[in-house]
């Protein structure tokens, strides 16, 4: 019997085993799909995002997600991944509230990319456009009487996409001469890309502040970092902080708000810390999550001699030098020279300087550099020499050293040169000796209620002329809002007679009003000056100056009046001496050649426009919201001063425009080119329209709401009430086409523009069959 019950359990066992084994096994669990509302560190997103859980394992996220709610997924170490556990990011945490389906994440701010916030508020640079013309820039000055003679200094310069051509020159007639001399010729090509210019003419070498620099014919490449008025080439400080909420951010800079932004919650960058120059004061002003105001304050110090970490400056030339640059028009040297000056930015503490040079059996080079020593200022050093083959090529050295700190309350600025017997340089070519030793000390102390006191001295030494030791003292003061007080006094330690005293009053007030009074002795010539004058205003009008000076006894009285207007300005002197009685006057302006006209205007500085009107005169412009003219008869105003390369804001005023003229903007953004203008045209229209009362075939007004189209200009309008439809763009003869009750039918006027009467109404006509 055992044995029979110990084989039925056996066989029962196999039995079951197999049947288990054929049985699939059960499946794994299964991922839960959630789709949850997002918030971040508190803010809620507004999205609603699919996340997924394991039956064991927490949430898990796609990449995706991090990008949607502006997360980066570099910094959260998942970068190429499709998805990722919320549990393995260090700094990440979450709560999942089941019951409302959102999750809560709360983000550290390692792991945000900072808000970047600018605090310059400087226009941005903008791509430049040139209208190919000339300009001839004049100021001709004239001495009226038995002495007559006339002086007219002039530019006359030829621009294009290209670049600039320019020369300058001045004209001298009078009864003892005649003659012509010409100043500077050159082709300038400036590409704001690659922040370069190419000059080839006549310019004035590279220099660094041991070196000189010097007037040459030849080429000149340069970076010219004016190219971007929006770059800022000094190191400036980044300043960080981090919102808990959504706040305002506050920038303080010595006390007065440079910026004041929203920010969300999380990390924040303000960068381009700007101005102020030397040392500063800066704080930043946030809010924590009971709404406290938070203040962090940090100091800065800013060099604006130094170049940011990273920036490049330079200039090569090669040519010849330039003698007797007021007397002749082409007094050059044979002997071709060379200079270039490089300086590089190695970090925001640190920038290197170099400049070489040669010619005529010279060499010259050094370096140099501007080391900032945290808050505590800056010190700049060079060393140079020289060398060569040439008589006057002798072998030298010299070195500088300085240091300067500025602060609100005093600054100090010291510097110190000395060159060997022997050191020389391009310019000892030309006759003009190195000095030998040089030194300066400056102080200046800035008291309470707008008081400031300066203290100098100066020491040169030089082997073109005796040596000299100057102290110097100044003492400034604002008094109230319009008055301001300024005293100086100087006296040479080596030359018990050059000494002086300045004494000096001066206040703005109403209507452009300025006056001053000063008085000054210097070694036995006193002086007196009182001066009462008002300019004009920049929209043009009259402006006038009384002055009278009293020199040991000798009197001299001066009025003047000057006359800006939309063609240049105009100034008439008159002088008495007590003995003697002399008139003169001034007139200055520019000639513009541009869009096939030629336009007098005021004169033309380094970038400029010019506004046309299609030919309607009287019409107010506006540059930078401020009134700078009326376009002439011929519908043209040149507005002479406008900044390179960044956007400047021109307008018209509409209210003077006829009633029956239309125009589609009456503003435009204008960035001209450096040296060059740029046509800005403001399409002036006339309304060749009218409200045309439309009957159909029995002499009934249409009804409303019938369409109408106007076959000469191919617009479309619909009948209004009592059959009336206004039709623009009318011509001479117009056909209007309509379809009535499922009939097409035609209507056919004339119209003649009426001036003074914009939009007449005409009518009625009735409707006719036709196709």
């Amino acid at each position: 019997m055992r044995r029979r019950w110990l084989w039925a359990w056996l066989l029962t066992w196999w039995v079951m085993g197999s049947v288990l084994a054929q049985t699939p096994p059960a499946p794994p669990p299964q991922e839960e799909e959630l789709f949850l509302e997002v918030i971040v560190n508190g803010e809620a997103t507004g999205l609603v995002m699919r996340f997924t859980r394991g039956k064991t394992s927490g949430l898990r996220s796609s990449v995706q997600n991090l990008r949607d709610i502006e997360l980066d997924p570099k910094l959260f170490g998942v970068e190429g991944k499709e998805e990722f556990d919320l549990d393995d990011i260090k700094g990440l945490a979450y709560t999942y509230d089941a019951a409302r389906q959102t999750i809560a994440l709360r983000v550290d701010d390692a792991l945000r990319a900072p808000l970047t916030v600018s605090s310059r508020t400087v226009r941005k640079a903008g791509k430049a456009s040139v209208t190919p013309g000339v300009v001839l820039n004049y100021d001709a000055f004239s001495v009226l009487g038995q002495n007559r003679s006339t002086s007219i200094t002039n530019e006359v310069r030829y621009f294009n996409s290209a670049g600039v051509l320019t020369s300058t020159g001045i004209i001298n007639y009078s009864p003892q001469l005649r003659q012509f001399v010409r100043f500077d010729t050159a082709w300038v090509h400036s590409d704001p890309d690659t922040m370069e210019t190419w000059q080839v003419g006549d310019f004035i070498s590279s220099s660094l502040p041991w070196s000189r620099s010097l007037r040459m014919g030849g080429v000149q490449w340069k970076r010219s970092f004016d190219l971007r008025p929006d770059l800022l080439t000094f190191p400036a400080a980044a300043l960080s902080g981090s919102a808990v909420v959504p706040s305002a951010v506050s920038l303080y800079i010595n006390g007065v708000r440079q910026v004041e932004t929203a920010v969300p919650s999380g990390p924040f960058v303000v960068n381009q810390v700007a101005g102020i120059n030397g040392a500063g004061q800066a704080t930043l002003v946030t809010r924590d999550a009971a709404g406290r105001a938070i203040s962090t304050t940090l100091p800065l110090y800013v060099d604006t001699r130094m170049l940011a970490e990273g920036l490049t400056d330079y200039s090569y030339e090669l040519g010849v030098l330039r003698r007797r640059y007021t007397t002749d028009s082409f007094g050059y040297a044979r002997t071709p020279v060379a200079s270039a000056s490089l300086r590089r930015g190695l970090s925001d503490t640190l920038t290197l300087e170099a400049h070489g040079e040669g010619g005529s059996g010279l060499l010259n080079g050094g370096a140099g550099m501007l080391w900032r020593l945290g808050q505590a200022g800056v010190v700049s050093a060079s060393l140079a020499a020289s060398g060569g083959s040439g008589e006057t090529a002798r072998r030298g050295a010299q070195a500088t050293l300085g240091y300067q700190y500025l602060s609100p309350r005093f600054s100090i600025d010291l510097q110190s040169q000395r060159a060997s017997a022997n050191y020389s340089d391009l310019g000892t070519l030309e006759g003009a000796a190195v000095l030998r030793a040089s030194d300066r000390i400056n102080f200046n102390l800035s008291l309470f209620a707008g008081q400031g006191l300066g203290l100098s001295a100066i020491s040169v030494r030089s082997p073109e002329a005796p040596p000299a030791r100057v102290v110097a003292a100044s003492y400034t003061a604002t008094l109230g809002r319009r008055l301001f007080l300024s005293v100086s006094a100087f006296r040479d330690a080596r030359d018990a007679k050059a000494r002086g005293v300045f004494f000096s009053v001066s206040g703005t007030f109403g209507d452009r009003i300025s006056a001053n009074a000063s008085r000054s002795r210097q070694a036995d010539a006193r002086s007196t000056t009182v001066t009462l004058a008002r300019s004009a205003d920049y929209g043009g009008g009259f402006g006038w100056g009384l002055q009278t000076v009293n020199t040991n006894g000798s009197a001299l009285r001066q009025a003047q009046a000057t006359y800006l207007g939309n063609y240049g300005q105009v100034t008439a002197y008159l002088q008495d001496t007590g003995n003697q009685r002399t008139s003169s006057v001034d007139v200055a302006g520019a000639l513009v050649l541009m869009d096939g006209s030629v336009h007098a205007a005021r004169q033309v500085g380094a970038g400029f426009a010019l506004v046309s009107t299609d030919g309607v005169g009287g019409v107010p412009v506006l540059q930078e919201n401020q009134v700078i003219g009326k376009t002439g008869a011929s519908g043209y105003l040149l507005v002479p001063n406008l900044n390179a390369y960044v956007t400047n804001q021109v307008d018209i005023d509409p209210s003077s425009l006829p009633l029956d003229a239309r125009i589609s903007s009456t503003g435009q953004g204008v960035v001209p080119a450096r040296l060059s203008g740029v046509l800005v045209r403001f399409p002036v229209e006339t309304y060749e329209a009218a409200s045309v009362i439309l009957h159909d075939a029995g002499g009934q007004p249409l009804g409303a709401g019938i369409e109408v189209l106007h076959v000469e200009s191919g617009a479309t309008t619909v009948v209004g009430y009592d059959g009336m439809a206004f039709i623009d763009h009318l011509q001479a003869l117009n056909h209007l086409r309509l379809t009535i009750e499922g009939k097409p039918c035609l209507i056919e006027f004339r119209y003649e523009a009426v001036k003074g009467n914009a939009m007449p109404v005409l009518g009625p006509y009735r409707c006719q069959g036709g196709q």
